[in-house]
């Protein structure tokens, strides 16, 4: 099974391409090459017939059809098509290419232009690079659920550092609920400084995401994970984290103790 993307945006399941056309003309063109294949061995088979009428012989019946379907030299009559260059003691065969080889071979060039009229004439079907288009946004949107549903997955245990867009939607998070405590660039008030080494609840990724998600009741710091998204808390804390060193102007003075990572 793979996913579908509609047009309306939704993913659905649908079966795997067969890549093979499923109605009326699909089904005449493979009854063509059904009745292809028939009919080259019924020519095959008369023609056998033939032979043995016309030219008696001791040999099988089932050795001379062999001989017609791979158009081969008797062992004892292979000296009449020997090739005229030795190499190392060996000499080469000029036989013909088998018939029934030639026969597929034609077929796929009758095969070839009923493919042809049916995509490229009639827009019966996708192409395959439509296909893949298809398939490719099919996994774009797929890849987009997956995300949404991996952000909120994410706590105190997994946490990483987001990436330069994350920083960026931590900072305007920064600015619309931190700012009354901790001041626009980090410097503190209610609050501990944020820019230095000194911190009261541990310095790392991981500490600030439990602070902000958890909260600090006694010293008056809420638990944020009722108002905001697990992603979110990773924004804002990896956003906390790059504020370290910064040294603003009219920065708090250092509280807590010197965190130093392990």
């Amino acid at each position: 099974m793979i996913l579908l993307a509609t047009e309306t945006g939704v993913i659905t399941s649908a079966s795997q391409y067969t890549y093979l056309p499923t109605d009326g003309f699909g089904a005449f063109i493979i009854g063509v090459l059904v009745f292809l294949v028939c009919a080259f061995l019924f020519l095959i088979f008369s023609m056998n017939q033939f032979r043995r009428i016309a030219f008696p012989s001791k040999e099988p019946a089932l050795k001379g059809l062999v001989q017609h379907l791979t158009d081969t030299v008797p062992v004892d009559q292979e000296d009449t098509i020997l090739m005229d260059h030795v190499y190392d003691g060996i000499q080469e065969l000029d036989n013909n290419l088998p018939p029934w080889w030639k026969y597929l071979f034609y077929a796929t060039i009758v095969f070839a232009f009923g493919y042809l009229y049916y995509y490229h004439f009639t827009d019966s079907d996708k192409l395959q690079i439509a296909e893949y288009r298809e398939e490719q946004m099919a996994a774009d949107l797929a890849m987009q659920e997956y995300r949404k549903h991996a952000a909120n997955s994410i706590d105190e245990s997994n946490v990483t550092m987001a990436d330069a867009s994350g920083i960026k939607e931590g900072e305007v998070l920064f600015q619309e609920n931190c700012t009354a405590c901790h001041g626009k660039l980090g410097e503190g008030g209610v609050g501990p400084n944020l820019t230095d080494e000194y911190w009261l609840h541990g310095g790392g990724l991981t500490d600030v995401f439990k602070t902000i998600k958890y909260g600090v009741p006694q010293n008056g710091m809420i638990s944020w994970k009722m108002q905001l998204s697990p992603l979110n808390l990773k924004e804002v804390s990896s956003y906390i984290m790059s504020l370290k060193g910064t040294n603003p102007p009219n920065g708090k003075a250092p509280q807590g103790n010197k965190y130093e990572a392990k």
